[in-house]
């Protein structure tokens, strides 16, 4: 089949892209996510969610109203954890590691390869996507744990830092604070309100701009470990991603909310209308291995999108070399000697 050329697109194209990859190629995406995602959803809601007293089809919900029921899916999974300690250790330490180490970096390795076979027209064969990925098992499994202590460390101190400035800041404006507090010499609600507000959206804000942009700098490192076996792959993922944040930043914060809405939407409709069932259960894990698919299309398209601008602008460099060099030695060449 001929190569479908791939050029540097922006957020609007690739999110295009990225459907009409999935739109076509949808039963080899979702068996992948089936493979690599459902397991650890399933074993998860066993885990969180009382199957035994769980009905089939239909909760009797009778007498409570749609928020009511929704609201009860999450205090069940609450009340299931916080009695069985054992099976709260055992998705701490168990399910998320194995999903971490394994399950994502096989799953984003397998679509990036589908991906890649997508846009230059070849025929997609998961069997063979699974294997060469499988191949690549444990330096993934490697260049996964490093990244992840890098971002545990860069998390932790962000924090600690974040939690030094609010101290220095209530220490240095202590003294300000009396203006707003009310009868009784007690703090204004309206004011703490406020103030926690503006903390959380400073938290949040700076959350995205500090840890969010070596994370995000380093977060290409997958594709690099499977396609050229450079190491760890953190520092090319760095040097692949140079002056691309905010429009990297941007595409994944669209991403983020298109996947939010859809499936917190989807969620509370399958909770509010079916309640706690069996039936629902499985219809939320079906969600689950629909969405993920198109986020890790999405990822493989954002990495080849890097990959056509670093490759073009180390073109455009080289041969304005070149150009250069030519010119400096026809000058050299041309000059008449005395």
């Amino acid at each position: 089949m001929n190569q479908t050329p791939l050029a540097p697109m922006g957020v609007g194209k690739l999110l295009d892209r990225s459907f009409s990859v999935y739109r076509q190629h949808f039963s080899a995406f979702f068996l992948m996510a089936l493979i690599w995602f459902g397991p650890f959803l399933l074993l998860q809601q066993f885990m969180m969610v009382d199957i035994g007293s769980m009905p089939f089809l239909l909760q009797d919900s009778e007498g409570s109203d749609f928020w009511e029921v929704l609201g009860n899916r999450f205090i069940g999974q609450e009340e299931m954890l916080t009695d069985n300690i054992g099976l709260l250790l055992a998705y701490l330490f168990l399910v998320i590691p194995l999903l971490t180490l394994v399950g994502y970096p096989q799953l984003l390795s397998v679509a990036t390869l589908l991906t890649q076979a997508s846009i230059k027209g070849e025929p997609l064969r998961l069997k063979d996507a699974m294997k060469q990925a499988l191949g690549r098992f444990w330096p993934l499994v490697g260049s996964t744990v490093v990244y992840g202590l890098i971002a545990i460390g860069i998390m932790l101190g962000f924090f600690l830092v974040c939690v030094m400035l609010f101290f220095l800041l209530a220490f240095t404006l202590g003294g300000s604070f009396d203006a707003f507090k009310g009868i009784g010499n007690e703090a204004n609600p309206i004011f703490m309100v406020l103030m926690f507000i503006f903390s959380y959206f400073v938290f949040i804000i700076g959350s995205i701009l500090v840890p969010g942009y070596f994370l995000l700098r380093w977060g290409f490192y997958m594709p690099v470990v499977l396609f050229e076996g450079d190491g760890i792959g953190i520092a090319k993922s760095w040097s692949l991603t140079k002056g691309n944040f905010w429009r990297l930043i941007g595409l994944f914060l669209v991403v983020s909310l298109l996947y939010s809405i859809f499936s917190g939407g989807v969620q509370a409709l399958v909770t509010g209308t079916m309640g706690m069932s069996m039936v629902a259960q499985l219809l939320l894990i079906l969600l689950g291995c629909l969405l993920v698919p198109w986020m890790s299309i999405v990822y493989a398209l954002a990495y080849f999108d890097l990959v056509v601008r670093k490759e073009g602008t180390d073109l455009q460099f080289m041969l304005s070399k070149q150009a250069t060099e030519e010119s400096v030695t026809s000058n050299e060449l041309g000059t008449p000697h005395e």
